[in-house]
């Protein structure tokens, strides 16, 4: 009977505890607390595929493009800074220069190989063909960087295998200019994937200069329909003229991530899709 009512009163006790104790270690002090992670956030790093294609009548108009850039959040006056909102990321970029570089970036698996070599100042010069579709369906790219600031690394990339088909705007039209607004979303459909895989749309503007920003937006592609926020389209620049032009690539997407020591370098294919031009108005 006393040992029942031992346990017993050591039960309820353990039941009364506050919960702000509950899963805490106790010290002889009282209750242990983890110290905060100071640990810096890791230097970024994004390497980018793409490739689209549009018939119109008997005539096919393809492209392909490479990009890589690279650069510390952490410095006390970074080149670029990253956000996210939502099903997007957002880098924002002064001009591209004085950043690190992996070195020269290799791409092979594509119908031709594609090099990336960082200029003095670290920054890439970005691959672009305008007559054919160096990166098609299917195809097991192999990309390697020989290592400089960022230490070395290599990894396959498979382009999607999927056949994109966007329905609005409409996909009769070749050039897909149009006009975004920065108090709306931006608003795409497409036919569905299958499930499992992933549509993205990218919108770049004035990457490289004096103030640049790439938006990346990945989106279930099963669910047929994507939407870019319009806080996001608000970080864009009003279009005067031809000058801020928006660049939009939009297709089946892929992508890994690796982690050489002290880096997020995020390594991303969107093809076959499409390509456009759109201007910001307020």
């Amino acid at each position: 009977m006393t040992m029942t009512r031992q346990t017993s009163t050591l039960l309820f006790l353990s039941l009364s505890l506050p919960l702000w104790l509950a899963g805490c270690a106790l010290s002889e002090n009282g209750p242990e607390t983890s110290p905060p992670d100071l640990t810096p956030p890791p230097q970024r790093g994004i390497v980018r595929i793409g490739s689209a294609s549009v018939m119109s009548g008997p005539d096919t108009y393809e492209q392909s493009m490479a990009l890589a850039l690279f650069y510390d959040p952490n410095a006390a006056s970074p080149v670029c800074t990253r956000s996210e909102t939502r099903n997007c990321v957002t880098h924002r970029c002064g001009a591209i220069k004085n950043v690190p570089s992996a070195g020269d970036i290799t791409i092979k698996g594509g119908s031709e190989d594609v090099l990336l070599r960082p200029g003095t100042s670290g920054a890439y010069t970005e691959y672009r063909n305008t007559s054919t579709l160096t990166f098609q369906r299917g195809q097991i790219l192999n990309l390697s960087a020989s290592g400089k600031d960022v230490p070395a690394w290599q990894t396959p990339l498979t382009i999607p295998t999927q056949v994109f088909s966007l329905q609005s705007p409409s996909p009769a039209r070749i050039d897909l200019t149009w006009v975004l607004h920065k108090t709306q979303d931006l608003a795409l459909t497409w036919t569905p994937t299958t499930p499992g895989h992933s549509v993205r749309i990218e919108l770049s503007q004035d990457f490289g200069q004096s103030q640049g920003t790439l938006i990346e937006c990945v989106f279930d592609g099963s669910q047929g329909a994507g939407s870019v926020p319009a806080s996001v389209i608000a970080q864009l620049q009003t279009t005067v003229g031809i000058n801020h032009a928006v660049g939009v690539l939009v297709g089946p997407g892929s992508e890994i991530r690796l982690s050489p020591p002290g880096w997020d370098v995020s390594v991303w294919t969107i093809g076959v899709g499409r390509t456009g031009i759109a201007t910001i108005a307020d």
